[in-house]
């Protein structure tokens, strides 16, 4: 099952470069997104269905079983992102991304992205915290949609690349003018020759993955900026800052 479903991953990668280095034809532009959407089906349901033996309602697995069951799961959850992130970059390179700023609750996003993540931060013991200025209710204007993509990325990397036991901090504070973000964690972190390529201008870089060339798309569309420091062995920290009512 994984080998199919990574399998249906890289074919899907595939497609998407062949329709951008074509020019994104009205017809191409119209087949891929019938075919990803006809992927999100078969993805939910064998996300729903492990997450059902995972809770153990039709008995108990051996450890054996619970490790192959955390692959499928996890190549799964992978090919749902992937599919998510091509649709949106496919956008921005089209330049057809519209957004749509409303009230948005910081909080509560982030709320739903931990969600999302709560089976792998329960697999992994993974200790999140949450940090946010006492005095402030971090509800902005601004588009929920990108906000998700950008934290659900940094967010789904801390949970990547820390170990168990492992601690990810999401920190957020805002003002009148910009929302700024902090994704820490205590995972393996980034070689030091690979720092100055992390954050390339080109998804072909061998050391920076989909999910980071994404979101630096992203912030470029909405006049947003990222950095990061990281030291190998100990963990990294993302920054995010983006203006508010773009």
């Amino acid at each position: 099952m994984p080998f199919i479903i990574a399998l249906a991953a890289l074919l899907l990668i595939t497609l998407f470069f062949y329709l951008v280095l074509s020019k994104l034809e009205k017809e191409k532009t119209e087949f891929f997104y019938v075919l990803a959407h006809r992927f999100r089906s078969p993805i939910s349901i064998i996300k729903w269905y492990v997450e059902l033996i995972s809770d153990k309602s039709i008995g108990t697995l051996n450890d054996k079983q619970n490790e192959y069951l955390n692959e499928i799961y996890k190549a799964s959850q992978n090919l749902s992102d992937i599919i998510d992130s091509l649709l949106i970059l496919l956008l921005i390179e089209s330049g057809k991304l519209s957004l749509k700023t409303q009230t948005t609750n910081i909080k509560e996003l982030i709320d739903q992205i931990i969600a999302k993540q709560q089976f792998s931060i329960k697999r992994r013991k993974l200790h999140l915290e949450k940090i946010y200025p006492k005095d402030k209710e971090l509800v902005v204007q601004a588009d929920p949609k990108i906000l998700y993509i950008i934290l659900q990325n940094l967010v789904a990397n801390a949970v990547k690349y820390t170990p168990q036991d492992g601690n990810i901090s999401i920190k957020v504070d805002a003002d009148n003018k910009n929302l700024m973000l902090e994704i820490q964690d205590t995972g393996y972190g980034i070689p030091k020759k690979k720092k100055s390529r992390i954050l390339a201008n080109s998804v072909s870089s061998k050391d920076m993955g989909f999910s980071l060339y994404l979101v630096k798309r992203i912030l470029r569309k909405i006049r947003g900026k990222i950095s990061f420091k990281s030291e190998e062995n100990k963990g990294t920290t993302f920054y995010i800052t983006l203006p508010i009512g773009y």
